[in-house]
């Protein structure tokens, strides 16, 4: 019986650190998606070809935020607020697609 909740014990530790290091990773992951936004932009101002990409990328920037406070109870209307825009910029950059397609 003492065996069993040791093992217990230990497998509670494991799932904490599990959890911290993979809040780190989604960090570390929606800093990089971030990075190569800020790069998209920056040539998107150079080139209009690059416009539809950046705006993606944004959207995927503001989903990685979204997943990264989802089991924030006091941030769930920052949640919504983000996915929502995303999806209205990804609606926005399809249309803006379509248009420069049929010009």
């Amino acid at each position: 019986m003492k065996k069993r909740v040791n093992n217990v014990k230990k497998e509670d530790k494991y799932k904490e650190f599990d959890l911290n290091k993979l809040r780190k990773a989604e960090m570390i992951i929606s800093l990089i998606v971030g990075i190569i936004f800020l790069v998209l932009l920056g040539f998107a101002v150079t080139n209009t070809v690059f416009i539809p990409a950046a705006m993606i990328s944004f959207a995927l920037f503001l989903f990685c935020i979204c997943y990264y406070y989802l089991e924030d109870e006091s941030k769930k209307k920052l949640v919504y607020v983000l996915f929502i825009l995303g999806v209205l910029l990804i609606i926005i950059e399809v249309i803006y697609t379509l248009v420069k397609i049929y010009q």
